[in-house]
């Protein structure tokens, strides 16, 4: 019987996380940007997407999550703006919304963030509102 239940708890586990869905970060902009993420625990790892199409992608899970775009790789310093895409996965809804700190780093350049669910708003202008989508949503964020 604990065999049976451990197995049945196993495949509901992976069930939910194939449903979750991925945070990507796109770079069209002629020059490289840097990607600094940020987790709950305020462990971070940065990353460069280089220039005319860089890209990262993960599965989006937890709370707290933070994706920092900068043009240089002082992320933490006052002195460099940033855009930030928050989200946040909670029982099966992501919160997220766009923010600049410190300064616009894309301004007079595009920037979207998008999912690949008709239902869930896409965010084109950076105005720090939250919105809510289902987690099985696949959300691209994309400058220039």
């Amino acid at each position: 019987m604990h065999f049976a239940t451990f197995t049945t708890a196993s495949i509901l586990a992976l069930a939910s996380s194939a449903l979750a869905g991925k945070a990507a970060v796109k770079n069209n902009c002629p020059q490289d940007v840097y990607l600094t993420i940020t987790r709950q625990d305020q462990s971070h790892t940065q990353q460069k997407l280089a220039a005319n199409g860089g890209y990262y992608s993960e599965q989006l899970q937890g709370q707290g999550n933070s994706y920092g775009l900068t043009k240089n790789t002082d992320y933490y310093s006052p002195n460099t703006a940033k855009l930030i895409w928050g989200a946040s996965d909670s029982a099966g809804v992501v919160y997220y919304s766009l923010n600049n700190v410190d300064g616009n780093p894309f301004d007079g350049q595009s920037v979207s963030l998008t999912g690949n669910q008709p239902n869930c708003p896409a965010v084109t202008s950076v105005d720090g509102s939250t919105k809510a989508c289902s987690d099985a949503n696949d959300f691209t964020l994309t400058v220039c």
